[in-house]
């Protein structure tokens, strides 16, 4: 199964009661955070609820990798290694990314590593509009070139 990169695109200030309940259940709680989720109806739902705030696409090897290694953290605020790997039952970091994106291990049930990443704005800026969806020539919503913004927000 394929796993999904959620990114919060837009702010906190007006948002709907239902709306900010569905990006705390997802762990958006900031502008510039991140999560991995699976693939499926559930998650999808919660994601077309909360199409005006976030973007997402379908993750790959790499781009987790990077995540993991440069953004993740623990609960105790240090950096993913393969000593942290070890503690989730992984020999190094890429078993535990290849989990990750297989759909083996569920990025929400790790332990030790914090479920979310907070990422920068992306060096160069946006560069369709933070306001409408992907089709309309915005970056919110169901979005193919989201690998590419992710790299340049690590």
């Amino acid at each position: 199964m394929s796993q999904l990169l959620v990114v919060r695109i837009r702010g906190t200030i007006n948002v709907r009661h239902d709306i900010k309940k569905t990006l705390e259940l997802l762990r958006l709680r900031r502008r510039y955070s991140a999560t991995i989720v699976p693939k499926n109806e559930y998650y999808l739902g919660m994601l077309s609820k909360a199409k005006d705030f976030i973007a997402w696409g379908e993750i790959d090897f790499e781009t987790a990798k990077q995540l993991i290694l440069k953004r993740g953290k623990t609960v105790g605020g240090k950096p993913v290694d393969d000593s942290i790997a070890k503690l989730e039952g992984f020999n190094n970091v890429d078993e535990l990314v290849k989990a990750i994106v297989d759909g083996v291990k569920k990025f929400s049930e790790l332990k030790v590593i914090k479920p979310y990443f907070n990422l920068t704005p992306p060096k160069g800026g946006f560069k369709r509009s933070t306001k409408k969806p992907y089709q309309y020539k915005g970056v919110l919503g169901e979005n193919k070139e989201i690998l590419s913004i992710v790299t340049r927000m690590i």
